[in-house]
């Protein structure tokens, strides 16, 4: 549609080139060079938000995390282009193990599982089975990067269902969900809080708190000590689901914790489940270390479940 007004635009851009031509625009033609010329950049945003949600990168390019859709005893992974030969392609999997996974066909193929799928490429693993095989799993493409990256899962950190001083609901509030995981490399616990508004509407009149809006908050945070605390990323959503305040990137349980380091620097990011609306897919949260001189980055994996 777009390429057909495109060519009307040009032959009206023709005529006017003719000689015979009398200066007088055709009726409506400004007005259709300007809605072609809108159209045209919403396809290129749309076509860049699409490339964009379909990967993420880190250390400058060399690694690529891709979200993989598990159908029967193969993994799916959306890319633009088939690794290259001398790639890895590897599955973040659950305690520490990244699994290397091995091209089964060229032709790509549509998950069924998804509500708007695109192609996605066929693997599988290289040995063994997946314990889960409905589980979603990340998966990391690069040259070499065993050697750069290292993975821990959620199950894989020692976990403490207690909440502490930092995990204390706000006023009106109860908490519906809580996850707190030690990390011995980080010498610190995170936790992801879920809380909701109680049922008894008397208890958010109080003091008229201005959060009385929301009905349900997400909140992802770092306890170092009893006296720091630090919140990550957080949500706040009303009685529709619709983020109302909080971090651009949705927030949910936490998946792992990754490490990449190239020898000179090392980077460790947190990496979530997380869902806002309809849409589902992977939170990445910079866990920078003290004193802090910025806030934490944040990237979000889109993943289309349907």
């Amino acid at each position: 549609m777009i390429l057909s007004n495109l060519t009307e635009l040009t032959i009206s851009m023709q005529a006017k080139r003719d000689p015979h031509y009398n200066g007088m625009d055709p009726p409506g033609s400004l007005r259709q060079a300007a809605s072609i010329l809108l159209l045209w950049a919403i396809s290129l945003l749309l076509a860049v938000a699409i490339a964009d949600a379909e990967t993420v990168s880190f250390l400058d390019g060399r690694i690529r995390f891709y979200p993989a859709q598990v159908e029967g005893d193969r993994i799916l992974i959306p890319s633009a282009q088939l690794p290259a030969g001398n790639e890895e392609v590897l599955l973040l999997y659950h305690k520490t193990d990244l699994l290397h996974l091995r091209l089964l066909q060229k032709e790509t193929v549509l998950p069924k599982a998804m509500a708007h799928p695109l192609p996605h490429y066929v693997y599988g693993l290289t040995e063994g089975r997946l314990a889960d095989p409905k589980a979603q799993f990340l998966v990391a493409v690069g040259m070499e990067i065993s050697s750069l990256l290292q993975w821990k899962a959620a199950d894989a950190m020692r976990s403490e269902q207690s909440a502490s001083t930092c995990m204390i609901p706000d006023k009106g509030f109860v908490i519906t969900g809580l996850q707190v995981l030690i990390s011995k490399e980080l010498n610190a616990k995170v936790y992801y809080l879920q809380e909701e508004i109680r049922q008894s509407t008397s208890d958010m009149t109080l003091d008229g708190d201005e959060n009385s809006g929301a009905s349900m908050k997400e909140i992802v945070g770092m306890v170092e000590s009893e006296d720091s605390c630090r919140v990550l990323a957080y949500n706040t959503s009303d009685a529709y689901g619709l983020q109302n305040s909080g971090s651009l990137e949705p927030v949910g349980p936490i998946t792992g914790i990754m490490e990449l380091s190239t020898g000179r620097s090392t980077e460790r990011w947190l990496v979530l489940r997380s869902a806002m609306r309809e849409v589902w897919g992977y939170t990445f949260v910079e866990l920078l270390p003290r004193p802090l001189k910025r806030g934490p980055k944040r990237r979000f994996l889109l993943e289309d479940r349907g």
